[in-house]
């Protein structure tokens, strides 16, 4: 039996199995079934006829991915074993790298936001950022021959992992338009999740923003397997502290396990209260409630989340807020509201697959579709407090110098008297109008039973301007990156013309010597 033969035969029949399988499911499958036959037709024609021999892995992996890009959907990606081994370590906050969510997006590496205290972070690697060159290499040379922005992000993040110890130099261009070049060490990354307002000189968090107001900050980095019942050790010492209100600090945060949003959520909600819908094409609809796990009892709560808080991190923040148990400071979440499902294939490898959306207690759906003008959770008229990107960039700065040097964040505390903080001196210290305007909120709620208006109103318009706005900066880095292009084209040409002179006199014939005469 030739090769090509059996290699036809072995996939005509592992297809024509399935084939099988469904005309005997129902005749509404017809249409699959004549298109897998011409799957089947064009894979042997290939196989067969082609002037070299293929690939035949690399074609049913071309297949496989390019059904998937059908979708139009980057959370939907087929998972080799190696990528499976990456999943499991990332949602378990352990494993190894720059420790940097990235994305890529019309070929371009984007920074989502480095995770707190990882090497990119304490690096200076900024939200926002586009990664230009991995190691010298121009990012387009990294991916090439890669085609769709799914592979092209799986080639850029194989370049940017590597042993811990290591050295990775990126060369990155921030929103501003400022170029940098960044050397990170690789290490491996333990992400404590649960944060507070500044930390002692022996690395201790501490949880009261104020001692005099007993004003609680908690920060959440991401959501994973443990965040809640760290979290929930936290609440216990703020009770024991008798805080009387609480600012829950979401900014930045990518998300994570839908059960640490829905565990995270319980611990502020009375029992019975709607967390969040998910609802699927072929998923049952199903509403989870909260339990009988409050602990912080009806004290105030401000809730603080902005552009880049996607995933659990909107379902906490809608689940608060829809249930009048917190207010929300700050700006139009990601909106990132799916529900993906990894599942083990037959075959090596999973498919991580969309296959619901979650929804607000309201009925809002979370996730940002194309041309939707909703989506996300957006704060109440009077709490909308914007922030640029050099002021996300320089509150950042103020962080890392206080998480990095924990005598420098215990000064910039006592800068606001030894045991009192007001929103003038955070703006003054941390340079964060957001967390100063929650302060604001939750002082006044505290001391008139009233929320005071401590922002914009008309979310819908401010969400469009916000938008609008970074689209603007989106356009100008294209614009800088075709800009650098034709920079890096015209001295290749003048390379070119230079040499073809050269060598143009090189080559020029000397002048024939006189004839003598005869």
């Amino acid at each position: 039996m030739n090769r090509f033969f059996m290699s036809a035969t072995l996939f005509a029949i592992a297809v024509g199995c399935f084939v099988a399988f469904l005309s005997g499911a129902a005749p509404q499958y017809d249409k699959n079934l004549q298109g897998l036959a011409r799957l089947v037709d064009v894979h042997a024609e290939i196989v067969r006829e082609y002037v070299e021999e293929p690939d035949e892995e690399k074609m049913i992996d071309a297949a496989v991915r390019a059904m998937i890009d059908t979708l139009d959907d980057l959370h939907t990606v087929y998972l080799s074993p190696e990528d499976i081994k990456a999943f499991d370590k990332h949602v378990r906050g352990t494993f190894s790298g720059i420790g940097a969510e990235v994305d890529m997006k019309d070929g371009q590496l984007l920074i989502v936001a480095p995770l707190e205290d990882s090497p990119a972070w304490n690096a200076g690697v900024m939200v926002g950022d586009l990664v230009l060159e991995i190691d010298g290499v121009p990012l387009a040379e990294v991916v090439e021959g890669l085609g769709t922005d799914n592979e092209k992000l799986k080639g850029a993040i194989n370049s940017l992992t590597g042993k811990a110890g290591t050295d990775v130099r990126l060369l990155v261009r921030h929103e501003s338009n400022e170029e940098e070049t960044i050397v990170i060490t690789r290490a491996q990354i333990d992400i404590p999740t649960v944060r507070g307002f500044w930390r002692d000189v022996e690395g201790r968090w501490h949880y009261l923003l104020d001692d005099v107001n007993r004003i609680g900050y908690v920060r959440l980095s991401q959501f994973t397997d443990t965040t809640a019942e760290d979290l929930q050790a936290v609440l216990m010492e703020l009770k024991r502290r008798r805080a009387s209100g609480l600012i829950l600090d979401l900014r930045l945060n990518p998300g994570g396990l839908l059960e640490a949003a829905v565990e995270v959520s319980d611990l502020f909600l009375e029992d019975g209260k709607s967390i969040v819908s998910v609802k699927g094409r072929r998923v049952p609809d199903r509403v989870i409630n909260s339990t009988d796990n409050m602990v912080l009892g009806s004290i105030p709560i401000v809730v603080l989340a902005n552009e880049f808080s996607a995933s659990a991190s909107e379902i906490v923040t809608g689940a608060l807020l829809e249930n009048d148990r917190a207010q929300f400071v700050g700006t139009r979440t990601f909106g990132k509201g799916s529900v993906q499902q990894v599942n083990k294939l037959k075959s090596p490898g999973a498919i991580k697959i969309t296959n619901a959306y979650y929804y607000l207690p309201n009925g809002r759906n979370i996730h940002r579709k194309k041309d939707q003008e909703t989506w996300g959770v957006d704060p109440k008229d009077g709490f909308y407090v914007p922030m640029t990107t050099d002021q996300i960039k320089e509150m950042l700065d103020h962080r890392r110098v206080g998480e990095s040097h924990p005598a420098d964040s215990r000064d910039q505390q006592n800068a606001g008297g030894a045991s009192t903080m007001t929103p003038a001196v955070i703006e003054e210290t941390r340079a964060d109008p957001q967390l100063a305007a929650a302060l604001a909120a939750i002082l006044g709620k505290v001391e008139t039973g009233q929320w005071p208006k401590v922002g914009e109103s008309g979310a819908d318009d401010l969400a469009r301007q916000s938008e609008r706005e970074r689209l603007s900066r989106r356009r100008g880095q294209l614009q800088d990156a075709v800009s650098r292009i034709d920079g890096e084209l015209a001295k290749l040409d003048s390379t070119e013309d230079t040499s073809t002179e050269s060598s143009d006199e090189e080559h020029d014939p000397a002048e024939p010597e006189p004839a003598e005469s005869p």
